[in-house]
């Protein structure tokens, strides 16, 4: 089975919105405020480990062309454009499926994304801060809440929830953002890609004519009396403020060096039989945010 002989021409759009992104980046709120315009495509995430394990893609692609008819249909507006918010780990993911494909074995990640999200505009979003970042990912991770809609009423459920300052885990997460904001950095350059970027904390101060920027480069015009609308409501309180404090007070070198050690530890005690682990891994963990 083949890409070219399972989908046909028509199932595609014209048009595709990729929002490259790493987790607690403001992603979700910048995806769900052009969703709601309803001319810039859905952007989701549909190549989530879980949603690819719930719609039965594994290893194959095979797998991968029965679910992408679906995503199609979900993830693009009337006027025929496709979103889809894709973090560096679930490109990696999509394109090593990709590969098993013996007519793509040999494609680079580029020529795969082109090939299934026809005529791309790729949108960069980080945030300045990766401290706070990391310390919104930490958060997440224990909650299991990553995302409050913007017409939710009263206190959410997980602010009840306790939650346990781990610098390490913190440190981590950080390295771990940074190291994949440079992944999509460098994938641009090397492709000689154009590439918009919103940095987080411009969006949440000039919100309205950052998502202006992003649909004329995206090359689409906004219905007349359509509101700009942020899609989600802000997460982050004092918890995230406190730990910013305390992390702040412990230098990083020292983190560092102790990373490093449980790490030879680990390797040393041929994977951590006895040795208690920090979690979560920067190096799965970041796939859920």
């Amino acid at each position: 089975m083949s890409f070219s002989t399972n989908l046909s021409a028509d199932l595609l759009p014209t048009k595709s919105i990729v929002i490259c992104s790493t987790g607690r980046s403001g992603s979700t709120l910048l995806c769900k405020t052009l969703s709601n315009l309803n001319c810039v495509g859905q952007s989701e995430e549909f190549f989530l480990p879980q949603i690819l394990e719930r719609n039965a893609v594994r290893s194959s692609a095979d797998e991968l062309y029965d679910y992408l008819p679906k995503i199609y249909r979900e993830g693009t507006t009337p006027n025929q454009v496709f979103g889809i918010k894709l973090h560096w780990d679930h490109m990696k993911t999509l394109t090593k499926i990709a590969r098993t494909d013996p007519t793509l074995a040999s494609k680079s990640n580029l020529e795969i994304l082109n090939l299934f999200f026809p005529n791309p505009r790729f949108i960069f979003i980080r945030r300045g801060d990766l401290a706070k970042q990391a310390i919104s990912a930490s958060i997440g991770y224990q909650t299991g809440v990553y995302m409050i809609p913007k017409d939710f009423q009263g206190e959410p459920a997980y602010r009840k929830k306790k939650v346990f300052f781990n610098p390490l885990n913190i440190y981590r997460y950080k390295q771990g953002l940074r190291a994949r904001n440079k992944n999509w950095t460098t994938f641009f350059e090397q492709n000689n890609l154009p590439f918009f970027e919103v940095v987080y904390e411009d969006l949440v101060k000039e919100f309205e004519p950052t998502i202006r920027q992003v649909m004329d480069f995206c090359d689409i015009e906004l219905p007349d009396e359509t509101p700009i609308v942020q899609g989600t409501k802000k997460q982050g309180n004092k918890i995230n403020e406190r730990w910013l404090r305390y992390y702040n007070l412990i230098p990083e070198s020292l983190l560092a060096r102790y990373s490093d050690l449980r790490s030879t530890l680990k390797k040393a005690l041929k994977g951590g039989e006895g040795l208690p682990v920090t979690r979560p891994s920067v190096a799965t963990d970041l796939t859920h945010f």
